[in-house]
């Protein structure tokens, strides 16, 4: 039973990153996945799950580098489309993503604009 709750918790994981990434146009990836550590803008998110009952409670998502910020999502691990219905109701923490990226966004672009950074061939696609 743990290792299909196991296994449900990654399935929400990966719905949730793919809502968020997919239908929100966010740059979001999960804490584990290993992504190229010089590219900006890319919130790396983390989850701890708190259960009440069998396999319902809550998910705390957490952004690495946002110690201030966490948003808890219910979720429910019954069985794929529960966890699949839990990752889709979102939209709270879409937004707050959204201003947060576009935030990091507004400090890349001052930082090339006073020539603390230099524009190379990376940043060519912000």
């Amino acid at each position: 039973m743990v290792r299909e709750t196991e296994v449900l918790e990654r399935e929400f994981e990966e719905t949730l990153i793919d809502v968020l990434s997919q239908d929100y146009d966010l740059a979001v990836r999960h804490a584990e996945d290993r992504i190229e550590r010089r590219k900006q803008g890319i919130a790396r998110l983390d989850f701890e799950y708190q259960y009440s009952g069998d396999r319902s409670g809550k998910v705390i998502v957490s952004i690495d580098g946002a110690p201030q910020f966490s948003s808890v999502l219910p979720v429910d691990l019954t069985n794929t489309e529960a966890a699949t219905r839990s990752a889709e109701d979102c939209e709270a923490l879409a937004l707050f993503l959204m201003e947060y990226l576009g935030a990091q966004d507004d400090e890349l672009f001052a930082a090339f604009a006073s020539g603390d950074l230099d524009y190379g061939r990376r940043e060519e696609d912000l």
